[in-house]
């Protein structure tokens, strides 16, 4: 898990997968879930299997200025 506003999979996809992009939420005393205003502030992967993959990670507020990029090797060993 990242604290990014958004992210993608650039390779390794046998290795890693993206489960998605989420926001804080809040649950209200009648079980709704009550949403946040603002950008996704979480991004997660998962490690499939032993392997590499390249992610790219976003954040800061993706419909303002240009957002920060980053990307990051990852290396999963079983």
């Amino acid at each position: 898990m990242f604290g990014a506003s958004g992210g993608h999979l650039l390779a390794g996809g046998a290795a890693v997968e993206l489960l998605g992009v989420f926001s804080t939420g809040v649950l209200s005393d009648d079980g709704r879930v009550l949403s946040p205003a603002g950008p996704p502030t979480s991004v997660i992967f998962r490690a499939l299997q032993s392997g590499r993959a390249r992610i790219e990670l976003i954040r800061g507020d993706p419909w303002q200025a240009a957002p920060q990029r980053q990307q990051i090797a990852i290396v999963v060993a079983a």
